[in-house]
């Protein structure tokens, strides 16, 4: 016969409040449970980048994609290709570091059937990534023409893209605290507002300062490494 659970009423207590009909009947403000959806979700994406080194490699990539777009004329429907396979990759990252925390909630120890949840998830995550790195590869050579009629472009964002990536490395990788990952954000400011002011896309320009200041506000807000394994019981 099996026993219950220590703490069953507590957990029938918590389930009970959770269900009252009277808390159910308060009326919440709209905004307000839209606002905190917005920070649920940001708060998520911010975390991951933060804790899973995968998605630091992701988000450094995506930056380089970014600064790929604003030195290149491209066209919409290439523009389009490459802010969707940036988006994928990172949507498939993030439900796969989700479906691990789940994993290492309820699996204390070795098990193979959460081995193989973990390695099919992180499967999924790959394909997704060589995808996007052949979409990539495929747009330069289909526009090789146009890297060879900017040069000029191409070493003006190659010259300060690279300490903007680099800079962006030692955030993402290096101490979350000092004066290190400071100078490395006015480094990498100082280098992208040229660049801005040069581009030829002002939506990949906002992204390249989008996945900036998330890097940043995730490695400011979030510690580097995500608690996980079975609650004690």
């Amino acid at each position: 016969m099996e026993h219950p659970p220590e703490h069953s009423d507590d957990l029938v207590l918590r389930e009970e409040h959770l269900t009252d009909a009277g808390l159910d009947a308060i009326p919440h403000p709209f905004w307000r449970g839209f606002v905190a959806s917005f920070e649920a979700a940001i708060a998520g994406v911010l975390r991951t980048v933060a804790t899973q080194r995968n998605m630091k490699i992701h988000t450094t990539s995506a930056l380089m994609v970014m600064l790929v777009g604003m030195a290149l004329p491209l066209d919409l429907a290439t523009r389009a290709a490459l802010i969707f396979a940036i988006a994928m990759v990172m949507f498939a990252e993030i439900l796969n570091t989700a479906l691990e925390a789940v994993v290492d909630l309820f699996i204390g120890t070795y098990n193979r059937l959460a081995m193989l949840t973990k390695d099919a998830a992180a499967a999924g995550v790959l394909i997704l990534a060589v995808a996007a790195v052949v979409v990539f590869s495929d747009i330069i050579i289909v526009n090789w023409e146009l890297v060879t009629q900017n040069l000029d472009q191409v070493w003006r964002f190659t010259t300060l893209g690279i300490p903007v990536v680099l800079a962006q490395a030692i955030i993402l990788f290096g101490p979350r605290k000092g004066w290190l990952p400071r100078v490395s954000l006015l480094i990498a400011l100082g280098c992208l507002v040229p660049l801005i002011a040069n581009s030829f896309d002002p939506t990949f320009s906002a992204g390249a300062v989008l996945v900036l200041l998330t890097s940043v506000l995730a490695r400011t807000r979030f510690p580097g490494r995500m608690p996980h394994g079975a609650p004690k019981r």
